[in-house]
């Protein structure tokens, strides 16, 4: 049955791009080569939302040569030459380390067992929610959500709750929030802000750095969190089985942190040190200039070669082959094929950014803060049915067009439309990590629908308020 709706869904892009190629007319400042791209990414985009990001990405870079929009050497260098594969690699191997040497879980377990969490069942989703969005800012989200969702698991089982019972659906759902929030809210190890600060380095000239993306990020992460805690409050789940979880116990359980693990963390927290002062410290000496100029990826492909190379127990502290046996190679493919395409879509020899600028022509009389207000309302709901990448790419190349003209900040701009292609958490489809939280039902739709209907618009207000108060700071 799921093979006959997949080839439906190839038949259905076939016939999109044949029409697009015969019917839609070079006018209106496209030109030629802009309708064989259009061609191309309007198929290739349907395919992403309704079947996979794998060999797709192949078909998309293939056919992309094959319009002549760009050189094959163009392309290549542009998706898998791009710097966002190469970062996304680096600190998802970092990731590996931290996870397998146990730092991660030796954090997570650190914040449950504090006394005051004892005989507090708010006070351990507070703790145990806080340590998901402070793990989150340095750690990729599908591996995030491995962890924390076999970490939630234990502790459930721990405190006697069951799936379906409104306590563990609470945890559960917040933990998916607290992912939601770290897939866009931090550039480190998360592919999306990286996809997107090429974006708008390509297209518009503006290099946004890792502090950025961490200056708006960070207040975003704190106050969603508060938005969570505020949800768990309203939604009050009936937490009387909470008297089982014996923190002493938990603590007692939990072995300390080895030699290796220590020292994972030792060089993963240099590595963010030497990513963050940088850009903070440019102006005052030229070592820091230096620093800042070489990039955010050299720090951890240096960790990476220190940490192969130290031994300890008789094995080196990372296992690089093993570690990149478990980088999706599928993720990577895509973010390398989506930010390639930036150049075709702002390219002079096929227009699409003029053509795109006369349709959106309707939006000429309203003010820059209502534009960004429609495209954010707009990303918010297709990003919770359809993927988050693609919605976040496309809401921006729209915005580039749009607010062209305009006095708008477009460093926040970009920051605040991937905030909200990151919005997603109502449906299965919503985002990569979605399918781990409901497809073995630790949450369904109908459990977290009315808690999701609640938690999206205060998201929602929060992005709205940041946006003119980043564009002044940020100014």
């Amino acid at each position: 049955m799921a093979s006959k709706k997949e080839y439906i869904h190839y038949l259905i892009a076939l016939i999109i791009g044949i029409v697009i190629w015969f019917a839609l007319p070079p006018t209106n400042g496209l030109t030629e080569i802009g309708v064989r791209v259009v061609a191309i990414l309007i198929p290739v985009l349907y395919l992403w939302l309704t079947t996979n990001t794998h060999w797709t990405c192949f078909l998309a870079l293939g056919l992309l040569v094959m319009t002549q929009a760009m050189t094959a050497n163009e392309v290549w260098a542009g998706s898998m030459g791009h710097f966002v594969v190469i970062t996304v690699i680096a600190y998802m191997v970092l990731n590996v380390c931290l996870k397998e040497t146990g730092v991660i879980n030796k954090i997570a377990i650190w914040f449950v067992t504090r006394k005051f969490v004892q005989g507090r069942p708010y006070a351990f989703m507070a703790m145990f929610f806080a340590s998901n969005v402070i793990i989150g800012l340095f750690m990729d989200n599908l591996s995030l959500a491995v962890i924390y969702i076999g970490i939630a698991g234990a502790l459930c089982e721990q405190i006697g709750v069951k799936k379906g019972d409104p306590f563990y659906t609470c945890i559960f759902t917040g933990v998916m929030w607290g992912n939601v929030i770290l897939s866009i809210a931090s550039p480190i190890a998360h592919a999306l802000p990286n996809i997107i600060m090429g974006l708008a380095e390509s297209q518009l000239g503006i290099s946004i750095s890792y502090g950025q993306w961490l200056a708006v990020g960070v207040p975003f992460a704190v106050l969603t969190y508060l938005a969570i805690m505020l949800v768990v409050l309203i939604w009050r789940p009936d937490t009387s089985a909470f008297k089982n979880f014996n923190v002493e116990e938990v603590r007692k359980n939990d072995p300390p942190l080895d030699a290796r693990g220590k020292f994972a963390a030792f060089m993963f927290i240099l590595v963010i040190i030497f990513v963050l002062a940088p850009s903070i410290l440019k102006d005052v000496a030229p070592f820091f200039a230096y620093l800042n100029g070489i990039g955010v990826v050299i720090p951890a492909l240096l960790a990476i070669c220190v940490l192969a190379i130290v031994r300890m127990g008789g094995k080196p502290v990372l296992d690089v082959p093993g570690a990149l046996r478990q980088v999706p190679l599928p993720a990577v493919i895509f973010a390398g094929t989506v930010s390639v395409f930036a150049t075709p879509l702002s390219a002079e020899n096929t227009g699409i950014s003029v053509w795109l600028g006369n349709i959106f022509s309707f939006v000429e009389g309203m003010s820059p803060f209502a534009i960004v207000v429609i495209l954010m309302i707009f990303a918010i709901i297709m990003t919770n049915f359809l993927s988050n990448t693609v919605t976040m790419v496309l809401f921006f190349n729209i915005g580039v067009v749009v607010l062209a003209n305009g006095n708008t900040n477009m460093a926040v701009f970009t920051i605040i439309i991937a905030l909200a292609a990151s919005m997603a958490s109502l449906t299965p489809s919503a985002a990569v990590p979605s399918p781990l939280f409901f497809g073995p039902g630790h949450v369904t739709m109908k459990n977290t629908l009315k808690w999701n209907l609640i938690w999206l618009p205060l998201t929602f207000v929060i992005l709205v308020i940041f946006f003119p108060i980043f564009s002044r700071i940020m100014g």
